[in-house]
């Protein structure tokens, strides 16, 4: 995998002499030299040669030119830029640094025996010693800027002692780590992302532990990495792909296999022994079938040159569990292929995966009152106490307008319009009956049935108020009822009158029934659009108590 990239990635050079980005490796996506990808080709080079020791002179060359270049692009500051949104900035170079200082740690000995190496050498410790004072007084965008910038200071500092001769180095890392570690008693950092930054935020404080001379930082370190990679895995589907709908970054909603945390199992497995952690990240590239992007490439090579593979170990991962995390809101149930979450606060309210069959989201609307009060939004989510952890509550009272249901009264008096919002308080309102709903979750496996019963119960508002529930499928699949089967695609909306359907992707099938049809609208006022899903409706009017089926099947089922 390696060696592809590198060989990839080499075409994208700019081997122009007079070209001011010379030596540069051209982003393909924008069609411009780009400090990231430069560096990380680079250290794709490095690492290559580490592992055969060939002398390729020519990409050699080419290694050499991009260290060139990545000098270049350094500003007076010392830092370089993400092109597409930070610039002068200090976290994405220490996300630079970071994997510059991983690399030298591994070449030291390569540095002082060979000529070539210790050109390089030269190269990267240039940069280094240059961006470190500007990471020093850079400051931060997001969470997981912090710990990057932390652990890109202290690998520089124990490369390069004579960088902290003033104790900027030290003053800046302790100010930092004054903060604490952002990992809550559930295992979860402050942005809830197993897509992306939880292995950027383990990564660093595994960085921080190594080389930070504190035995409680250490310690506090550890102890947050471990933390989270239970929490992860327990976020896992069961090929390997994550459950993002806890993120607060970009990878929410996304599904894709959780490579970036190989790195931080391997090297937490070397801290910790623990054969759960290399098993983890062997399934992780397995199920990533190579197609690992190259930043989590290139830490993964790292992990496995600095401490070579785990040999034989075997643990048995979580695949069998019903979890709440009160804390975080979701509710978490693994049986095997099968992986669903429940969650609180979001208008997502489940998802459910079984092999290759995915229903993306679960959620309700009602016509009461727009977004803020027919939105089913679970203000509470609730484990039954007599149902063990078997069953979740999701409760919803619409709390999101205090104002609604219902209308606003004259005011008897002027409201010039640059006040009408000021003014709003002052009115009286008349008040409807509020809408307040549950929707109980219960687990089925009984031998011959498993998945999931939905129960849900209105508790108030109006008779009348039109409904819906709505089931998002991942596009690609086959629906089928008693009498139809049809390929649809991604923004249909499919109405299930009656009886059951079945969603069936290869051999991997999920069911809903039964079906119900009290109203034909097909995108109700102010309900979310599915546009990149398959989206069934069953529709009712209130009050509404009923109970859903959602099964799961693998085969075919006459």
């Amino acid at each position: 995998a390696l060696a592809a990239y590198v060989e990839q990635t080499r075409h994208w050079q700019i081997t122009r002499a007079d070209h001011p980005a010379a030596g540069a490796i051209v982003n393909p996506d924008y069609d411009i030299g780009d400090p990231k990808a430069t560096e990380a080709f680079m250290v794709g080079c490095a690492y290559l040669r580490l592992i055969t020791g060939d002398a390729d002179e020519a990409l050699w060359g080419q290694a050499l030119a991009a260290a060139d270049a990545l000098i270049r692009f350094q500003r007076p500051s010392g830092l370089i830029d993400l092109i597409n949104v930070n610039y002068d900035s200090s976290p994405d170079t220490g996300f630079t640094v970071q994997r510059l200082c991983a690399l030298m740690q591994l070449a030291q000995e390569q540095a002082t025996q060979d000529a070539q190496w210790s050109l390089l050498w030269e190269k990267l410790a240039r940069f280094v010693r240059a961006a470190t004072p500007g990471i020093c007084r850079g400051g931060f965008h997001t969470p997981n800027h912090r710990w990057v910038m932390v652990s890109a200071l202290v690998q520089a500092r124990a490369l390069f002692p004579d960088l902290d001769d003033d104790h900027s180095v030290t003053n800046t890392v302790n100010t930092y780590l004054a903060e604490g570690f952002d990992i809550d008693a559930e295992g979860a950092f402050i942005e809830r992302s197993v897509g992306v930054y939880d292995a950027v935020n383990t990564r660093s404080l595994l960085l921080i532990a190594e080389h930070w001379p504190d035995a409680a930082v250490q310690a506090s370190a550890l102890n947050a990495v471990e933390a989270n990679l239970h929490f992860d895995l327990h976020l896992l589907h069961a090929d390997g792909s994550a459950e993002t709908g806890l993120s607060r970054r970009q990878d929410y909603g996304t599904r894709a296999v959780a490579t970036g945390l190989i790195p931080s199992l391997l090297l937490l497995h070397r801290l910790h022994p623990n054969p759960l952690w290399p098993s983890a990240a062997e399934m992780l590239w397995q199920q990533g079938g190579g197609g690992h992007p190259s930043e989590h490439l290139l830490w993964i090579v790292h992990a496995l040159l600095r401490y070579g593979e785990s040999g034989e170990t075997h643990a048995q991962l979580p695949d069998r569990f019903a979890r709440h995390y009160p804390h975080n809101g979701i509710w978490r149930v693994r049986n095997g292929e099968l992986s669903a979450s429940v969650f609180q606060g979001v208008t997502r309210l489940m998802t459910l995966t079984y092999g290759a069959a995915e229903l993306s989201s679960v959620k309700i609307s009602q016509t009461y009152f727009g977004q803020y009060i027919g939105r089913f939004v679970g203000d509470a989510l609730t484990v039954p106490p007599q149902e063990g952890a078997a069953a979740a509550q999701l409760r919803s009272e619409g709390l999101a307008n205090p104002r609604r249901p219902g209308y606003e009264l004259p005011l008897g008096k002027p409201v010039p319009p640059a006040q009408w919002t000021t003014m709003l308080a002052e009115r009286q309102i008349r008040r409807l009956p509020p809408l307040t709903a549950e929707l109980t979750i219960r687990q089925v496996d009984n031998g011959d049935e498993q998945g999931f019963d939905l129960h849900y119960q209105t508790l108030g508002g109006m008779d009348g108020v039109t409904g819906q529930i709505m089931f998002d499928f991942a596009p690609g699949g086959i629906w089928e009822t008693e009498d139809t089967r049809l390929k649809p695609a991604a923004g249909q909306t499919i109405f299930l009158k009656q009886g059951q359907g079945v969603m069936r992707y290869g051999s991997d099938a999920i069911s809903i029934g039964a079906g119900a049809y009290a109203h034909g609208m097909w995108q109700m006022r102010e309900a979310e659009t599915a546009p990149e899903h398959v989206r069934i409706l069953i529709t009712f009017c209130l009050p509404v108590d009923q109970i859903f089926k959602l099964r799961v099947q693998r085969g075919w089922r006459g």
